[in-house]
């Protein structure tokens, strides 16, 4: 972009908020996959579901959190590049400013 040309307007979110809130929701969900897999079979014998139905559902939400995260921080990450415009040629990654 050439000096003095103004940047176009992008109506996007630059925050790194929900992303995190979502890789903790895929922490907390990864712990109780890996909690679930060390009961015993016996425990869940009352329960309406099986340790194995119980663990599928938290890989399900625990894939989809991490997705979810992955979009966000990606996201979030284009939107400061386009609000802040082309990198200029002679920078370079953790030297420049």
């Amino acid at each position: 972009m050439r000096p003095g040309v103004a940047r176009p307007h992008v109506d996007c979110t630059t925050s790194y908020l929900w992303p995190v809130v979502d890789t903790a929701l895929f922490a907390y969900e990864a712990a109780g996959v890996a909690y679930v897999s060390t009961l015993d079979e016996a425990r869940f014998r009352n329960y309406p579901i099986s340790k194995q139905g119980d663990m599928a559902v938290g890989v399900a939400f625990a894939a989809a959190f991490a997705g979810s995260a992955v979009y966000g921080y990606v996201s979030a990450a284009r939107c400061r590049r386009v609000q802040h415009g082309p990198v200029r040629g002679d920078y370079l990654p953790g030297v420049s400013d």
